[in-house]
């Protein structure tokens, strides 16, 4: 059974640490990034804003207190298009009754 897709998804998990260190520039929209996985390097466009976002949220909750999701659609020659990246926080388990 064959079947046909309009697109792959593709969603990156990405070291908080590694994230915070990135430099945005003030005054561009839009910033390349290129991460290495899976012997492969994926590069994708980010909006500043957002980048800067997702930095100060790392910044403010600590390296282990989220995790920075990209997401977006990979085009051929391994480019995620209509990129996004968020750094979501972690909430802590919620304990069990014993």
């Amino acid at each position: 059974m064959s079947l046909t897709a309009k697109a792959i998804k593709a969603t990156l998990v990405l070291d908080p640490a590694a994230v915070r260190l990135l430099a945005v520039p003030e005054g561009q929209s839009k910033i390349t990034v290129r991460i290495a996985v899976g012997g492969r390097t994926v590069t994708a466009d980010l909006n500043a804003k957002s980048l800067r976002r997702c930095i100060g949220a790392i910044k403010e909750a600590g390296a282990d207190g989220v995790a920075v999701v990209l997401q977006g659609r990979l085009d051929p020659g391994d480019v995620l298009v209509e990129a996004g990246i968020v750094a979501q926080p972690k909430l802590p388990k919620p304990a069990v009754a014993a």
